[in-house]
């Protein structure tokens, strides 16, 4: 009987990771690196000025290509990237440094990236996806939209990007699971149980690697940062970072 629980509980485990995503961080991409200026905004809905705090430790911003994108839960991943200046163009992508996703580059392929920056040309890069290094930052939240009937929130600053989020329900004993949007949020409106909702609001988050952590949310203000208990995903010394 033990034996039976275990193995149910790896297979859990397994159910929860996300292969695709994992693969960024197993593997090296080869692909195009191009530019398309500077700017801030993007698909992944990092309204500026307030970028996550871990975008001030990486070297520069980027769109990621579509299929590596996987709708935006590639939003907040972090990346080491290495180019040789082989291409063509004006201004070569050369040596190592890391990259912050904020935005999708819908034309490009995979193992490609468009820095947020001016310059020209199409040069040979190779990508891997690393952990970000967020050292005792925690992750933070942010609504959009939002009020006790629908829910609209971005998680922001993780470690290893969150691909199940999860909301308890206190008059029915339950976790609902939010909706996954294409601009990088969760969305909690379909499930017809314990509306409206009141804070705090008590979530559990899955990483793509299946790490699980669970947090309150205090209250329910839109466009601004919000900070919960303070957690963060474990560091997998089993993925680059």
């Amino acid at each position: 009987m033990a034996i039976f629980i275990l193995l149910t509980f790896v297979g859990f485990l397994e159910a929860v990771k996300h292969p695709g995503i994992l693969n960024l961080y197993h593997h090296k991409y080869t692909g195009d690196g191009t530019y398309y200026g500077t700017g801030l905004g993007g698909t992944c809905s990092y309204s500026p000025p307030s970028m996550p705090p871990v975008s001030q430790h990486i070297n520069k911003l980027v769109a990621l290509n579509a299929p590596q994108f996987f709708g935006s839960l590639s939003c907040g991943m972090c990346f080491r990237v290495h180019g040789t200046g082989q291409g063509a163009g004006n201004d070569p992508i050369t040596g190592t440094f890391t990259a912050f996703v904020k935005d999708l580059c819908p034309e490009c392929h995979a193992g490609a990236l468009d820095l947020a920056e001016n310059g020209d040309g199409r040069w040979r890069i190779e990508i891997q996806a690393i952990q970000c290094p967020v050292g005792n930052g925690k992750i933070e939240y942010k609504f959009q939209g939002s009020n006790p009937w629908y829910l609209k929130l971005q998680i922001r600053n993780a470690r290893i990007p969150a691909t199940t989020v999860e909301m308890y329900q206190p008059k029915s004993r339950r976790w609902s699971a939010l909706h996954h949007t294409t601009d990088g949020f969760w969305v909690f409106g379909s499930d017809p149980v314990d509306k409206p909702v009141v804070t705090p609001f008590h979530v559990r988050l899955t990483a793509a690697n299946g790490d699980v952590v669970e947090d309150h949310i205090p209250s329910l203000a839109n466009d601004v940062v919000i900070h919960g208990d303070g957690v963060q995903f474990q560091l997998d010394h089993s993925l680059p970072h």
